[in-house]
């Protein structure tokens, strides 16, 4: 299996600083299939911070990649977060219809300010988007199940280290 490189202050030329080892954990706790580490690696990742706070490159395909494979268990912090990942970037292949959907199942398990979050990232998102892109973020939506954490790694979601999916 690939391991990651983890993103530390030490590694990055601070050695007087040592990190306490939340993202190595986390990684770990990711990899063994656990949710709610694979959403907050997918969002370290994706704030571009190390585990000292220090600002480091953001690593866009790895927060996606982590975010997803939450999400397709079912958090639904996960799948809000994943939604806004595919919101940010340009719409290719239908991102933008996706992130509907995933903000649709999000808004199912959210509740106050984050359903709030989620349902106007939905709008937002959706007045660009044709009725037919709109139909099949419902339709995905509605027909949506959750992933154990086995199917994940199965899929080759936690050994893909380039990101995404393999078909």
């Amino acid at each position: 299996m690939t391991r990651l490189y983890l993103r530390s202050s030490v590694a990055a030329g601070h050695p007087s600083r040592k990190g306490d080892g939340l993202e190595k954990r986390l990684l770990e706790a990711a990899e063994g299939g656990d949710a709610g580490a694979q959403c907050n690696l997918g969002i370290l990742y994706g704030n571009g911070l190390d585990d000292n706070g220090h600002t480091v490159e953001a690593n866009r395909p790895q927060a996606v990649r982590w975010l997803l494979a939450a999400a397709e268990q079912g958090l639904p912090r996960a799948q809000a977060k994943l939604a806004e990942a595919y919101a940010e970037g340009p719409d290719v292949s239908g991102r933008h219809a996706t992130a509907c959907g995933w903000f649709l199942l999000a808004a199912m398990g959210l509740r106050g300010i984050h359903l709030h979050g989620a349902r106007s990232g939905y709008e937002r998102v959706a007045s660009h988007l044709t009725p037919a892109q709109i139909a099949k973020a419902r339709c995905f939506a509605r027909d949506w199940t959750p992933k154990r954490a086995k199917q994940a790694v199965d899929l080759g979601l936690l050994k893909n280290p380039g990101g995404g999916r393999r078909q």
